[in-house]
Formats: structure tokens, C-alpha cells, sequence
């Protein structure tokens, strides 16, 4: 059997959910960017953030190389979230949406719903915000790629100018935008399950345009929420996302 305490490290497992959610971090973000979400969203919802390989409490384990990889080491653990009926979600942002599509496209017809949020579509060319360097990060150097997480924001100042933080963070990081630029989709596959998306009306990586594409990769419902921001929402935006997450898992209940 899987040992998921690594994957959840900040899951407070409830006697009788009627929920589970699971949550993905952005690029380089860790399980921690969740750890509020229990207690704000409904007492019967089990939020189970994910601790990726080689960042939070799981810093030094070799990271995934490829979106195959990463979900090969995810989905045993999902399958034991299954084990008791109790319906999942998935929840994730930006590179987190894509890892959640993965996982959706995986384990379909046992996921009840997928939440994408600040994401353009799989198989939608990803754009690092208004850059004008758009190269693949593969080619970026350190410095590059510093310059480049200026540019989009949402990584704060005291890290970007902290060399020996940057010296732990930057690999992460790096690492995380290859395996999202690399994993390709083909055209045809689409998931069962009905897909809300979350997107920045400001976010020039994932404008709402951009994002209206997760349509066509669902066979069932779709809905569009606009925030009036840009890429860096999640915390922001909390409640927002919450209620409308809660909106849509609600009609479950019983």
C-alpha cells in the first residue's frame, strides 16, 4: 500500500467527509499554500494539499522529470483516496491545473470534478505573462530565469535578492516550468467530469480568453469564473475561489 502521509502532509482527515479535495501548487509553491483551506471551506470536505517531490517537507527528493512520471507517483495515492467511496476533486493552479488535468485524464470517471485556476488550456502555447522573452526556460540562464520571475511577480523581493535562497529555490522552480513545457496533449483527449476554471481578467499568461479553452477538453459542464486579477490570486482571492469552489461541490452533499 501507498504511505500518502509524505503527499499530505497537512491533511486533517475527518471521521465522515462527504468530500475530498486535493490541491496542486503553482511552479515552484508547496503544500503550504493550502494549509488555510480546511477550515474555511465546509466541515465535510477533506482538502488533502499535495507535497511535490523536492520542495517543502520533501526538499532533497529527486523531482519528476515528466508529467508521466509525476502522475505515476501520484496516482496510487489517489487510489487509495478512493478506496471508500468517497467522492474527489482535484484543485490546482496554474502548473497545479495541469498536473490536475493529468491526473483527471488518468483516473476518469472517478474524478467528480477538476478546478483549473490562473491556467491557459492544455495544448494552449504557455506565455510567461507580458515578457518579451518567451524562450523555453531549458535555454534561460540563472540569471535569465531570475529576470524572469521579476517579470511575472507574485515571488517576493526578499527571496529574489537573497542569493542562498535563490540558489535553493531557482532549481525548483526551473524544473517545474520544464515539466509543464514539455508535457504535450494531444487535441483529441478530453476528461469526464465538469471543469471550472478561474482565471485573472489581468493575467496575461492566462487571460480569460485563453482559459475559456479548458472547453473543449470536457465531455461534460463547463463554467468560466473571471477574478479581477492577475496570475497571483490564490491567496488573494481565497474566499472567492472557496465559495465558488463550494458552489459547485455542494449540490453532492447527501
Amino acid at each position: 500500500m501507498t504511505n500518502a502521509a509524505p503527499l499530505f502532509p497537512f491533511r486533517k482527515q475527518l471521521a465522515a467527509p462527504w468530500m475530498r479535495l486535493v490541491c496542486l501548487p503553482y511552479a515552484g509553491g508547496a503544500a503550504t499554500l493550502y494549509r488555510p483551506w480546511p477550515t474555511r471551506l465546509a466541515p465535510g470536505i477533506d482538502v488533502c494539499p499535495v507535497e511535490l517531490p523536492g520542495r517543502g517537507l520533501r526538499f532533497g527528493e529527486p523531482m519528476p522529470g515528466d508529467m508521466a512520471s509525476l502522475c505515476d507517483a501520484l496516482v496510487p495515492a489517489l487510489e487509495g483516496l478512493l478506496a471508500d467511496g468517497v467522492p474527489l476533486a482535484l484543485f490546482g493552479h496554474s502548473m497545479g491545473a495541469r498536473i490536475a488535468f493529468a491526473l483527471a485524464h488518468r483516473l476518469d470517471g472517478q474524478i467528480v470534478r477538476l478546478f483549473a485556476s490562473g491556467a491557459p488550456a492544455p495544448g494552449v502555447r504557455l506565455r510567461y505573462g507580458g515578457t518579451s522573452d518567451q524562450r523555453p526556460t531549458a535555454q534561460l540562464t540563472d540569471p535569465e530565469l531570475t529576470q524572469r520571475l521579476r517579470d511575472l511577480g507574485g515571488t517576493p523581493v526578499e527571496i529574489l535578492e537573497h542569493p542562498e535562497m535563490m540558489e535553493r529555490v531557482l532549481p525548483i522552480v526551473r524544473g517545474d516550468f520544464v515539466l509543464v513545457e514539455q508535457y504535450q496533449v494531444d487535441p483529441s483527449i478530453r476528461v469526464s467530469c465538469p471543469i471550472t476554471v478561474f482565471s485573472g481578467v489581468d493575467d496575461l499568461g492566462a487571460a480569460p480568453a485563453a482559459a475559456a479553452a479548458w472547453q473543449l477538453r470536457t465531455t461534460s459542464s463547463f463554467r468560466l469564473v473571471e477574478v479581477d486579477a492577475g496570475h497571483f490570486f490564490l491567496d488573494s482571492h481565497r474566499d472567492l475561489l472557496l465559495r465558488e469552489i463550494l458552489r459547485d461541490l455542494a449540490p453532492r452533499v447527501g
